[in-house]
């Protein structure tokens, strides 16, 4: 059942009575092309998010890590992102075929500020390009070509209210249910936990790549 309010924002108009209108520099600092200052996060980052949606508008959030620089810059508007071993389930790819746009965030540890990028994505298997994102010995199957159509800087106010990158402020990850506990629960896994934790250990040490 959907929870009912009695105060919506349902127009533009409300939202920025509200809100307002953007300043003239958070307009303008969106470039169509990846300038050096571009180049310098994505050559950096070890870990970004890439927002796909199925033709019907259906939204996926899936993260992507490897060494910083896994991204690779093709061009001033053309960026590859190699695809590593997982679950298969492919929820990306399966939205790339159905609806190409695309939005990556990348982040670099440390830094304050964040990239958002966003383009129309291609699944490609040219050996040529996939050989060179090889990792460990090992070439990925597929790789998403994203043709980049605009990409800015988002300020660090979000990073510094997280806390982020300040240990200090982690929450403690033992008050956490094992991710082996988690998945027993969600499945209603017929094996005990200790098994399904130690499948998931066996994986993580033999099928990163």
């Amino acid at each position: 059942m959907t929870i009912q309010f009695a105060d919506e924002i349902t127009t533009e108009d409300q939202l920025r009575a509200i809100l307002g209108t953007p300043t003239g520099r958070a307009v303008d600092k969106v470039v169509t092309t990846l300038d050096r200052h571009c180049r310098a996060v994505i050559e950096r980052s070890p870990f970004l998010l890439i927002a796909s949606a199925d033709s019907e508008g259906n939204m996926d959030v899936s993260p992507k890590g490897d060494p910083p620089g896994f991204v690779r810059i093709l061009d001033d508007s053309t960026l590859a992102i190699p695809d590593r071993k997982g679950n298969r389930r492919a929820d990306t790819f399966t939205n790339i075929l159905q609806n190409p746009k695309i939005g990556l965030y990348f982040l670099v540890p440390g830094f304050k500020e964040s990239l958002r990028v966003t383009g129309t994505a291609r699944i490609v298997r040219d050996i040529e390009l996939r050989e060179s994102m090889a990792e460990r010995g090992s070439v990925p199957e597929l790789a998403i070509v994203v043709d980049v159509v605009d990409a800015f800087f988002h300020c660090a106010k979000c990073i510094i209210r997280s806390g982020l990158w300040e240990s200090a402020q982690w929450a403690d990850p033992t008050s956490i249910a094992s991710f082996g506990q988690i998945l027993a629960d969600q499945t209603n896994a017929r094996e005990p936990v200790s098994e399904v934790e130690e499948q998931l250990r066996e994986s993580y040490a033999r099928n990163l790549y």
